[in-house]
């Protein structure tokens, strides 16, 4: 049983897709305890003057250590149990696609938002696409999730953060973010669903 358990181990840390997210989960870590968080996070006035990485690369450095470990912790959450759900090169293009719905989403509809940092808005669209895909797999697991995460982003879009999670990160909590991330994970399986239909 423990030799069964152990070649499962390995072959899940040994794919590609789990080893991606491995990285990310390195990169952010090494990122939040570097010099470099001011240079990475969204700025407004300083994407409006030319650096346009700012879109991307806001997503991968956090306000503090307790802001990093929760979206880690997330992070690890989509790792385990939907990592093997899409390829690696969908992966990538889901979580890019997401850091741009969710920068260019600041910049474009939330004028008054001057910085950001953090990774949670990238963080629905892969929630969202997982919950979907796992609805193909354990359809029971897979609505659940999706209902949870339908009722959570409708609370934060009604009456506002989810309690209790601005003082987890002591900070403010973007709940435009996570919409314009769920939003891409939506698209992201439309235009997945009409690719597929096309290559049938």
């Amino acid at each position: 049983m423990l030799k069964i358990n152990l070649s499962k181990i390995i072959s899940m840390v040994l794919h590609w897709q789990f080893a991606f997210f491995l990285l990310i989960i390195i990169v952010c870590s090494v990122l939040e305890f570097s010099d470099l968080k001011t240079l990475l996070r969204y700025d407004r006035s300083l994407i409006e003057s030319g650096q346009w990485f700012r879109l991307i690369t806001a997503n991968f450095v956090h306000l503090n250590t307790p802001h990093l470990l929760l979206n880690m912790s997330s992070v690890c959450l989509v790792m385990l149990f939907f990592s093997r759900h899409i390829s690696l090169s969908q992966w990538v293009m889901l979580i890019l696609m997401s850091c741009l719905f969710v920068s260019v989403g600041l910049y474009v509809l939330n004028p008054a938002v001057k910085t950001y940092v953090g990774l949670s808005g990238v963080l629905h669209g892969l929630f969202i696409v997982g919950a979907v895909k796992e609805i193909k797999h354990f359809p029971v697991s897979g609505w659940l999730l999706l209902a949870a995460f339908v009722v959570k982003l409708s609370w934060e879009q009604l009456v506002g953060a989810v309690p209790g999670s601005a003082a987890m990160v002591n900070g403010v909590v973007l709940v435009e973010s996570h919409l314009y991330g769920a939003i891409a994970g939506g698209v992201f399986l439309v235009l997945q669903s009409l690719f597929n239909g096309k290559k049938k």
